[in-house]
């Protein structure tokens, strides 16, 4: 009797696991936001028994490896335990989070901290530009993504984080918008230093009503777009050369999100260049974050329009192919291939300049970066204030006016809750880092200057980071049976890989970055 046909067998497996990853329904943006509570409580729970455990070692021990321990331990493993389903429901995070919460209350007051504690830099002037508490969520979002886009491939991981098929909130929905608004968000922070020297002055050219007016700006729009498109062509070859399983109604058949951010970096480095040579910004006003705020309008108020007129439905229904023909491969047929990724660009551009609007408007006086710096710390309310107004227009959207969350069209809804979400984390997470600032300065702590080391290394190195923890997942899923591994042999093999993943960060923080500031 012959044996089963390879090729049928892989053909099979591949069938299997795109039916596990396609089709769910999503959760609830507050269980979303529930898990999401690891990163400060975390951070809390890793500077409450740092100093306690480094102290007790100093006499016998290599501090730098057990202070990385220590945060593997305390920050970096939960954000892993609450992606399984080895906690309940709602009820297992809360009790993992108070648990977490009374073990760093608990802790007594550390010792002094000493010269040879294995700290560094950390009694150095803290000279990096971006804000630590920025840092600190934006190597969160990195390493809870890393998890969740290797989680996924096993039944370990609950089914209802999974990308939402048609409308509703997805854990993993989130992890691409995020990395759009961080990115806006740090390139407003970034750029504030030197803002009036993008502004039209009386030595500026003549206005150019074009974008890649100069060969400075042609030259960035290359350097922003042309890696990101050399890895999108990557992606796609080996996402089809291996037959790797696909979401479809992800991005389309053809497009990635590689794709879809080289776009929306392209986009932003001709509407700067066209802010510039309009003057659109001037230097003087205080409301440098309404052309941005326009843009994004003029972007999603009309897209959602299309949506809700039909174009939701064309997205979410339509063929993969126009009309009736069978012929060769027409544009019309590579457009309706990829539609989502491809209208999915407006959504994400906005999404992209609102979250550039929202960092001048609020994060840059609060953080006291370039000619925003203030000292009035009644300013951290606009944070609060915005995230809430941010949650407010969500809901009015999907609970007043019926229009329902969608990550694949992108829409309008979508946009505001990645927004909010990101707003109201990053709060919390400034308002942990702010009370160990406090409590440092009152003596009752050590100074903490820097943040913990796996975070800035990820943080530092985000791009190889995620790069690498794509490979590492491609070559579990080509040598595991993921989806019949037991919850002990699945465990066993993420904690591996996120250990890799952080091992990865360091090294590259050591060999190339330990002396840069960002």
């Amino acid at each position: 009797m012959m044996g089963p046909d390879p090729a049928n067998a892989a053909a099979r497996r591949y069938r299997d696991k795109e039916v596990f990853v396609t089709g769910h329904d999503g959760t609830t943006p507050h269980e979303v936001f529930l898990l999401c509570l690891v990163a400060p409580v975390g951070l809390r729970l890793y500077r409450g028994v740092r100093p306690h455990v480094v102290a007790r070692l100093l006499g016998g021990g290599h501090p730098v490896v057990v202070d990385v321990i220590v945060e593997f331990l305390t920050l970096i493993l939960p954000m892993l335990v609450v992606q399984t389903s080895l906690l309940p429901p709602i009820v297992g995070p809360c009790l993992l989070l108070a648990g977490m919460t009374i073990l760093a209350s608990s802790m007594p007051p550390p010792p002094p901290p000493s010269s040879s504690d294995g700290t560094g830099g950390c009694d150095e002037p803290d000279r990096r530009r971006r804000p630590a508490s920025l840092s600190v969520h934006r190597a969160c979002v990195y390493v809870l993504t890393t998890i969740a886009i290797l989680a996924v491939d096993f039944p370990l991981f609950p089914r209802r984080f999974c990308k939402t098929e048609r409308d509703g909130y997805g854990w993993m929905d989130l992890g691409a918008a995020s990395f759009v608004v961080i990115a806006g968000w740090t390139s407003a922070i970034g750029g504030a230093s030197d803002a009036t020297s993008s502004v039209v002055g009386p030595d500026r050219p003549a206005i150019a009503p074009l974008g890649l007016s100069s060969a400075t700006t042609r030259r960035k729009f290359v350097r922003k777009c042309a890696p990101l498109l050399l890895l999108g062509i990557v992606r796609l070859a080996t996402n089809k050369g291996l037959e790797y399983q696909e979401h479809v109604s992800e991005y389309g058949v053809h497009w990635n999100f590689f794709f879809t951010l080289c776009c929306v970096e392209g986009f932003v480095v001709v509407w700067r260049d066209i802010k510039r040579e309009w003057s659109l910004v001037d230097p003087a006003s205080t409301a440098k974050y309404l052309p941005d705020l326009a843009m994004a309008m003029l972007l999603i108020v009309p897209y959602q329009m299309f949506l809700s007129s039909g174009g939701q439905e064309f997205i979410e229904n339509s063929d993969r192919r126009c009309g009736d023909s069978h012929g060769s491969f027409s544009p019309c047929d590579a457009f309706v291939a990829n539609r989502e990724g491809i209208l999915g660009v407006v959504g994400y551009t906005s999404l992209r300049l609102l979250s550039e609007a929202v960092a001048r408007a609020c994060l840059l006086p609060v953080f006291g970066v370039g000619s925003e710096r203030s000292d009035d710390r009644g300013q951290r309310r606009r944070l609060y204030v915005m995230s809430l107004g941010l949650w407010m227009a969500h809901i009015l959207l999907t609970c007043g006016l019926g229009v329902p969350n969608s990550r694949r069209s992108t829409n309008a809804p979508f946009v505001l809750w990645s927004l909010a979400h990101n707003m109201s984390l990053l709060c919390l997470i400034e308002a942990t880092a702010t009370r160990m600032h406090a409590t440092a300065k009152n003596g009752n702590a050590e100074r903490n200057a820097s943040n913990p080391r796996i975070l800035e290394a990820v943080n530092r190195f985000g791009l190889a980071v995620f790069l690498s923890s794509n490979i590492l997942t491609g070559l579990v899923n080509l040598t595991v049976d993921t989806l019949h591994s037991s919850d002990g042999k699945a465990v066993f093999i993420m904690s591996s890989y996120l250990a890799l993943v952080c091992g990865f960060a360091l090294v590259l923080d050591t060999l190339f970055n330990r002396e840069k500031v960002d």
